[in-house]
């Protein structure tokens, strides 16, 4: 019997020798990386690891086991009234604790209807990573048309291999109709596919025609907005935009124009440079073309503290409005350069600035700086107009000299307006002069009164 024992003692001496000697450190060791395919997101239920986010009022949601279009459920969304003290709009995200890799499918599709006909937005790709940030890096949308029936939804996605560890599975939004009611959303069969049926995929740099084919400022930046287009399976083409991080993005000469992985383009110097956006083996390209580099206005010299400023990075600046009075045909862009705010316009006709009953009584000067892009004029006057609360609206015609292709600085004595006072003034408007050819593209920088 001892000698039996005795066996067994050696045998298991010589087991935990074995597992001892076969132990290694695992630190060295890659990590797994093969996430769950799983491509349901709402069938019957949730698919497994599923959570839920709501936005705007968050009764908004539930199960509905009454109306599905298959199976035994569907989810359902109340659209509250837009006075609804609850939250005045419907809306939530659907994610995953652990990624999913969904790069085996080319679509996330479902089905849905509501009680009347109206828009909602759909998306996937996007998810609160915690209580501080939302990531959206793949987030792709569109808002789908919703009528009283079933119809089904498909959301192409513009490149499947970027999706292997996804956690963003489906998000949705919508208010209330324009008379302020609200309604019911029924979404159904809620997956992501590999229908093997969108034909046709082109891409477009959607907003290259804005980017400068003349004159403009080196320093400038332009997005690169890029939309995909796809022939569904019904035969109707279906846009979605495509995050950059979709994209590779290259410039054929970067001491014209440079491009970063976020497909932000920033202008260097004149020439033209091909901006080239590539999905996958799909391409577009946008031009940039700077035949003549803009400088930057001159530097505002007047101490702050004689200084009341409506438009300017020197100084603090009062609150303005710009607004779209009538016969107003400006189109407006405000972008930086190097730090420095500029009003862009196009199609330019006169540009209102209003403000809160300004006291400008120690102010003996406007001024503001000018420059025409189009079209070609030489010593051309320009009109204001000054508006105070008691003495009423004053304009002048000043001979500005304002010539296409250079600043203009203009300081016009604020007592040429001939104003009763000036402790209230109310807006100022800058136009062309009437009798001369109208200024139709310009920028304007540093608009501002001071003390001389």
């Amino acid at each position: 019997m001892r000698k039996i024992q005795f066996k067994n003692i050696i045998a298991l001496f010589a087991i935990l020798f074995l597992v001892a000697s076969c132990e290694r450190d695992t630190t060295q060791l890659p990590i797994a990386t093969n996430y769950p395919t799983t491509p349901d997101v709402f069938l019957d239920g949730f698919s497994s690891g599923l959570k839920f986010d709501a936005w705007g009022k968050v009764t908004a949601f539930d199960v509905d086991y009454t109306v599905n279009y298959k199976g035994t459920a569907s989810m359902k969304f109340e659209v509250p009234n837009a006075n609804d003290p609850a939250g005045n709009f419907a809306g939530g995200v659907f994610y995953t604790s652990m990624p999913r890799d969904l790069s085996g499918y080319d679509a996330l599709t479902f089905w849905a209807k509501a009680t009347t006909i109206t828009p909602m937005n759909a998306s996937f790709g996007s998810y609160p990573e915690s209580q501080a940030k939302f990531v959206t890096t793949f987030q792709v949308g569109m808002e789908v048309k919703l009528t009283t029936t079933w119809q089904k939804f498909i959301i192409p996605i513009p490149d499947p291999s970027k999706l292997n560890k996804e956690r963003g599975m489906f998000s949705y939004s919508a208010g209330a109709l324009s008379d302020g009611l609200g309604y019911t959303i029924w979404v159904d069969e809620v997956k992501f596919e590999k229908l093997g049926t969108l034909a046709h995929p082109k891409i477009l740099i959607s907003n290259a025609s804005s980017w400068p084919t003349s004159s403009g400022f080196v320093g400038q930046t332009y997005n690169t907005n890029v939309v995909m287009s796809v022939n569904l399976p019904s035969g109707v083409f279906q846009e979605v935009n495509v995050p950059a991080s979709y994209l590779t993005f290259t410039s054929s000469d970067s001491n014209v124009a440079s491009v970063d992985e976020a497909g932000l383009v920033t202008v260097k110097g004149t020439g033209t440079a091909n901006i080239t956006a590539n999905l996958g083996d799909i391409s577009t390209t946008g031009k940039i073309t700077l035949t003549k580099a803009v400088p930057m206005a001159p530097t505002p010299l007047q101490p702050a503290a004689n200084v009341i400023s409506l438009f300017s990075d020197a100084y603090p600046n009062v609150s303005i409005d710009t607004p779209k009075w009538d016969y107003v045909t400006n189109i407006l862009n405000i972008f930086p350069i190097s730090g420095n705010n500029i009003m862009s316009f196009s199609k330019f006709s006169y540009l209102p600035i209003t403000f809160a009953n300004m006291d400008a009584s120690a102010m003996t000067h406007l001024h503001f700086d000018i420059y025409v892009v189009a079209p070609q004029i030489t010593n051309q006057p320009v009109k204001l107009v000054l508006k105070d609360a008691v003495g009423g609206e004053k304009s002048i015609t000043n001979s500005a000299g304002i010539t296409t292709g250079s600043w203009k600085s203009l300081d016009i004595p604020l007592s040429n307006f001939g104003l009763s006072q000036k402790s209230a003034l109310q807006f100022l408007i800058i136009a062309a002069d009437p009798q001369s050819p109208k200024m139709t593209d310009l920028y304007l920088d540093n608009v501002y009164f001071y003390k001389n």
